[in-house]
């Protein structure tokens, strides 16, 4: 994996703070606006950079959030095909449940919610809303 430049990467954090902002403020174009300036900053190939699981993340909850499920589930699909990550890194996993949760997909998050799981052996569930876990409990 390379090395982000340091200006860089704070330039496209920056842009996803103001995303985020925007979006508490419940200003939806603006968040989508500035999310997707921050993603399009970061070079090609996208999925090769030491900081991407950070920056696909953030892309991915904005689309979540935005209800923009077919966008978030596009760049899940080019990560997991790039083929860097490693076993144990569970997020983009979970992160696909919690796509497929909120689209009322449940039986489609349960399958995901399992495998992020299985390989953070239940720490996935910790900084997450509870409503994931409520809901991966009783399907269990």
């Amino acid at each position: 994996m390379k090395k982000l430049p340091v200006e860089l990467r704070d330039k496209i954090d920056e842009l996803y703070i103001f995303a985020f902002q925007a979006l508490e403020r419940k200003d939806f174009i603006t968040a989508k606006e500035q999310a997707e300036k921050a993603w399009e900053l970061l070079p090609e190939p996208k999925f090769d950079w030491d900081v991407t699981l950070s920056f696909v993340s953030g892309i991915c909850e904005m689309y979540k959030e935005l209800e923009l499920h077919k966008e978030a589930h596009a760049i899940l699909d080019e990560l997991f095909e790039f083929g860097n990550l490693k076993p144990y890194q569970d997020g983009p996993i979970f992160l696909r449940g919690a796509i497929y949760f909120e689209q009322g997909e449940l039986e489609l998050a349960k399958v995901w919610f399992d495998k992020a799981n299985t390989i953070s052996k239940g720490r996935c569930f910790v900084s997450q809303p509870k409503k994931y876990k409520t809901f991966y409990s009783e399907c269990k």
